[in-house]
């Protein structure tokens, strides 16, 4: 842990740019997974596990409930990674 807490202080620009991407990421893959109904993201957990995903959703809420909110959540990240992209990417330094 301690040599990637001190890249991390020793690269601030690339991390911003490497957490920016995945968040980009990440969004695009709940909204391409709620479209498709990818059964590896949205099928009900078969048993109470202590972290929450989409699958527990799932299982709580209905399937279709847990592709909405995926949706929604990947247009939320979306956003989030396209306003650290034009952070970490195009915003000049002074």
């Amino acid at each position: 842990m301690d040599k990637i807490e001190e890249w991390i202080k020793n690269n601030p620009g690339i991390f911003g740019k490497i957490i920016s991407v995945v968040c980009l990421v990440f969004g695009i893959c709940l909204i391409v997974g709620a479209v498709k109904d990818w059964d590896w993201l949205y099928a009900a957990d078969k048993h109470y596990q202590n972290n929450w995903g989409m699958g527990q959703v799932s299982r709580y809420l209905g399937r279709g409930n847990a592709r909405i909110i995926g949706g929604v959540g990947g247009i939320i990240f979306i956003a989030i990674g396209c306003i650290l992209i034009y952070g970490a990417f195009f915003k000049t330094k002074t």
